[in-house]
């Protein structure tokens, strides 16, 4: 009996349940360009996986996800859906990262195929709202409604009456351009000019856009594209000598850190919409962490320190359904995963963590506006200060006019 007892007892500690998990995260984009946001997510996600494994909220068992099951996927749609395919059919519970809507929508597909949830940091795509037709996935985010209408107010509340507007035609940009043409409808903003392309359309085609804008004297202009496209846009309104007095600039992404000068000049004084991420101890935690863990400092007004955030989240919405089920005394299997990931609720890095009932979106996710000032004063980092934000209770734009640069380096607002 002693033996058998001895036995027993070393089975159940050395040999203690092991979920693993898949990810797809963009490291670089697919012309070998370091993405820090994509990076930083990454680095969220395993800072949460050792904070859920060390603290015991799993009980006796564990999460983890290997590097052989982690892809870059370049925020690419192209064998988006064949990469999720192959990590699905190594029997992870739930893949996480796809914080690029254009694939996001084909890997929720195959998981709809393979009954494995997708939980995304990032994708936002409005398509991707519905529970009904993408039922085995969820994000821990607004869907873009919440963006990149509210870049048309920030526009309306400054009396401009006639933009411009670029949007790529992936699944994202064609979602982001019903947002943009309902707003401009309801704030009677005319799109004079609208380009439309496919995502890594060549330079000279998008500066050939850009330049008919010049010469058409529109000085309003929206855009609705992923990073890659937006740089592009900013180097043409470098290149083009547009980022003068006069002009004023919407984006649906902030650029990275580290872009390159010419395109950080062009970008001057656009505003974006972003994650309001509201201090907390969490949040101090996480920074530490994250500080930690890449060994220097971290600029918590990046784009890259926000989407790290969102992925710690995200990791931590995977840790509590797993916590849940096992509380509940039910088998953790992915089915059910997909099932307690709708009920997420809780306080994160981010603020509050839950769904909208019956759809795949956050609930109230608090959104700031952001403004390009240009360098920092270290003449290198991309200074991105908050001038607004949106009430996530009454859906009220709320700006700080003071703190407003626009295009020229000035401080006042066109006039219209």
């Amino acid at each position: 009996m002693l033996v058998l007892f001895l036995i027993a007892t070393t089975s159940s500690v050395g040999f203690a349940q092991i979920y693993d998990l898949g990810g797809m995260y963009t490291y670089h984009y697919r012309d070998g360009r370091y993405s820090d946001w994509g990076d930083f997510s990454l680095h969220g996600s395993r800072i949460a996986i050792d904070e859920l494994n060390e603290s015991g909220v799993l009980g006796g068992a564990r999460i983890r996800m290997t590097n052989e099951n982690t892809i870059d996927y370049h925020c690419w749609p192209e064998n988006a859906a064949l990469m999720a395919e192959t990590l699905m059919k190594k029997g992870i519970l739930v893949l996480t990262g796809a914080g690029c809507s254009g694939p996001a929508v084909d890997i929720a597909r195959v998981a709809e195929k393979y009954k494995i949830p997708v939980i995304s940091n990032g994708s936002n795509a409005s398509m991707l709202s519905s529970a009904e037709e993408f039922p085995y996935f969820v994000r821990v985010v607004s869907p873009s409604e919440q963006y990149e209408g509210y870049l048309i107010n920030v526009a309306a509340h400054f009396g401009v009456e006639e933009i411009a507007y670029f949007y790529t035609t992936d699944a994202w940009g064609l979602g982001a351009r019903d947002v943009i043409h309902e707003y401009t409808q309801q704030r009677d903003i005319n799109i004079a000019q609208e380009y439309s392309y496919p995502r890594d359309t060549p330079y000279d085609e998008i500066k050939s856009y850009m330049n008919k804008v010049k010469q058409a004297g529109i000085r309003h202009i929206v855009n609705t594209s992923p990073t890659p496209d937006t740089v592009m846009i900013f180097r043409a309104l470098h290149e083009l000598e547009m980022n003068e007095p006069g002009y004023s600039f919407y984006a649906a992404e902030m650029i990275s850190a580290d872009e390159a000068p010419e395109v950080v000049a062009g970008s001057l004084g656009y505003f974006a919409p972003m994650v309001e991420l509201v201090p907390s101890p969490k949040l101090s935690q996480f920074r530490d962490a994250l500080e930690k863990r890449l060994g220097k400092p971290v600029d918590p007004s990046s784009k890259a320190f926000f989407y790290g955030a969102l992925s710690y989240d995200h990791m931590l919405a995977v840790g509590y359904a797993i916590r849940d089920i096992q509380d509940a005394g039910e088998s953790v299997t992915s089915q059910n995963m997909m099932t307690y990931l709708r009920r997420m609720d809780f306080d994160g890095t981010t603020g509050h963590v839950s769904l909208v009932r019956g759809t795949n979106d956050r609930a109230n996710m608090p959104i700031q506006i952001v403004n390009s000032h240009g360098y920092k004063d270290n003449g290198t980092t991309v200074d991105f200060v908050s001038v607004g934000r949106v009430d996530p209770a009454t859906g009220e734009l709320i700006l700080n006019e003071d703190s407003i640069v626009w295009p020229g380096n000035v401080t006042t607002p066109p006039k219209q």
